[in-house]
């Protein structure tokens, strides 16, 4: 409406200029004409609208991903069917399903998408304007970013019957180990909405089982924790750890035919374990900090066979990871020696010259002195650059950073206060034997942080451990974890019903550039005004 009220009195503003505001009777019909012309080619110049605004239909986005069936209700993906079938009866536009990824394609018979991120689709909805309803079961891994939808959008819950369920939230074991060692086992039991009801957790490797555990009842979504030391056989090659929820002393096995047990899916779990005669990595920490305990959790999610760690706990004292057993400081220098992968953290030169020891690739850590706030920038020019092209470096908690003469490829920069001046938190040296140096510190916080900021902290040091690897990666590849996924432990809900957005929608009002009718008419009403004027004696 503005925009033609701009238009009129430019439009008038133009016949006054030519003919005064006040034209005399025989020059009333060429000032209307004129006035007429203006109006019509600034509402062109403006694309005026040219009706009333009508909203655009809403898109349905229906989360596809497995987490329907974690609760047992077999009802509740059929609701949701319905809720999209009426939807689009009542005039809502496409159907989109998202999930793992972003797709346009008819219902599934059941869900089975391992992941539930609404990123890309509110990214899509925002980018065209189109308000959104959202079909979910509430169980988003990405909720805070449905925020940014178009106005008008909605989130529909559909709520599922909550029965008792116990599931295998996490087996957190090591990738490998040494023959003849022992290995720490972590496993956590989850209870759903409903709570759980008393049963047993068994731990195999291969067929063997070497341990048992009672669990006790669970309130709804408490947890209990099992920590189980491994014996590692002497013999290399690649064992099966798996854990089962099983009958117990406190009542019948878990299973999809229980009535105390709505899912079987998530009652089991189980990961492989490489066992090796020597270490695919060594990492020495003379300082033992959150640093060193984060990146030594990468480094064995990376390396193909056991990671062996050493911390030193006071001077001439050291410990091996996990079991805490005194090592000699002879033992820990011959592990330094013979690693294909040594990573060493704080006193880097804890042995001498660290770039004399042994052959294998090379990570010196040094924390430096607590300083002014380094803040990450983005990547250099570095073999990992386009590994970590999506990290989201604004949002990441700052570091401290020393300086340093520039050696090598830079693979991630900060600089001070967010400004100009920049080091480099790794440096990439590359050749016969790859090195990587961290002059840095407070990369812990990435992790504290959680969200995108802690899977920064696992994109940055599993790209650095992936390329300064040497590691032959012949032969046939580990199995993998075969585990039940987010998807199916139990968790809260992470959004509710409930009108969300703050974008601007667009619509679908006619404009002025569509009708070639307005130039042809502004075209005519020149010509008449031309014709006229000559007709009145005007020039």
């Amino acid at each position: 409406m503005l925009s033609w009220i701009f238009a009129l009195a430019a439009g008038l503003a133009l016949a006054a200029l030519a003919y005064r505001v006040r034209p005399a009777a025989p020059a009333g019909t060429v000032y209307a004409l004129r006035a007429f012309a203006g109006t019509l080619m600034v509402a062109l110049l403006l694309d005026a609208p040219l009706g009333p605004s009508r909203p655009l239909a809403p898109w349905v986005g229906i989360d596809v991903s497995a987490s329907w069936r974690a609760g047992g209700d077999s009802t509740q993906w059929a609701a949701a069917r319905a809720v999209v079938d009426s939807l689009r009866s009542a005039g809502a536009d496409s159907v989109i399903l998202f999930g793992d990824s972003l797709r346009s394609d008819t219902l599934p018979t059941a869900p089975a998408d391992l992941a539930s991120r609404v990123g890309p689709l509110v990214d899509a909805a925002t980018a065209a304007g189109r308000p959104l309803v959202l079909v979910t079961d509430g169980l988003l891994d990405d909720p805070e970013r449905i925020a940014r939808l178009p106005r008008g959008s909605v989130v529909r819950v559909v709520q599922a019957t909550a029965r008792p369920d116990a599931a295998l939230a996490l087996l957190d074991a090591p990738g490998g180990a040494l023959g003849g060692d022992t290995v720490p086992v972590r496993i956590v039991a989850k209870a759903g909405a409903a709570g759980s009801v008393a049963t047993a957790l068994e731990l195999r490797l291969d067929d063997r089982v070497i341990a048992f555990a009672a669990l006790p009842a669970l309130e709804a979504f408490e947890e209990h924790e099992v920590r189980v030391v491994v014996p590692v056989p002497a013999t290399d090659g690649t064992r099966r750890l798996r854990a089962a929820l099983v009958a117990g002393a406190a009542g019948p096995a878990p299973g999809a035919g229980s009535n105390l047990d709505a899912v079987a899916q998530n009652d089991t779990a189980s990961a492989p374990l490489v066992v090796s005669g020597a270490a695919a990595a060594t990492f020495i920490s003379s300082a033992p900090d959150q640093d060193a305990r984060f990146a030594l959790s990468v480094l064995r999610g990376t390396r193909r066979g056991p990671v062996q760690a050493f911390w030193r706990v006071a001077p001439g004292q050291w410990r091996t990871d996990g079991s805490l057993r005194p090592a000699t400081e002879a033992a820990v220098r011959q592990a330094a020696s013979s690693a294909p992968l040594l990573v060493l953290h704080g006193d880097t030169a804890v042995f001498g010259a660290p770039r004399a020891l042994g052959r294998g690739a090379l990570v010196l850590f040094a924390p430096p002195v607590a300083g002014e706030d380094y803040y990450p920038a983005g990547t250099g020019d570095s073999p990992v650059a386009a590994v970590l092209s999506g990290v989201p470096w604004d949002s990441l908690p700052p570091l401290d950073v020393a300086p340093r003469a520039p050696r090598g490829s830079a693979a991630v920069i900060a600089r001070r206060a967010r400004r100009f001046e920049e080091r480099t938190v790794f440096h990439l040296e590359d050749g016969a034997r790859r090195t990587v140096i961290v002059p840095a510190a407070g990369l812990w916080r990435w992790r504290l942080r959680g969200g995108r900021a802690s899977d920064a902290f696992d994109a940055v040091w599993g790209s650095i451990f992936d390329w300064v690897g040497t590691e032959a990666r012949s032969g046939a590849p580990i199995a993998a974890r075969e585990r039940a996924t987010a998807e199916w432990v139990p968790r809260r809900a992470t959004v509710a019903s409930g009108a969300v957005g703050e974008g601007v929608p667009m619509d679908r009002a006619p404009r002025a550039l569509t009708a070639w009718w307005l130039a042809a008419a502004a075209i005519i009403a020149l010509c008449a005004e031309w014709l006229l004027r000559r007709k009145i004696g005007l020039r």
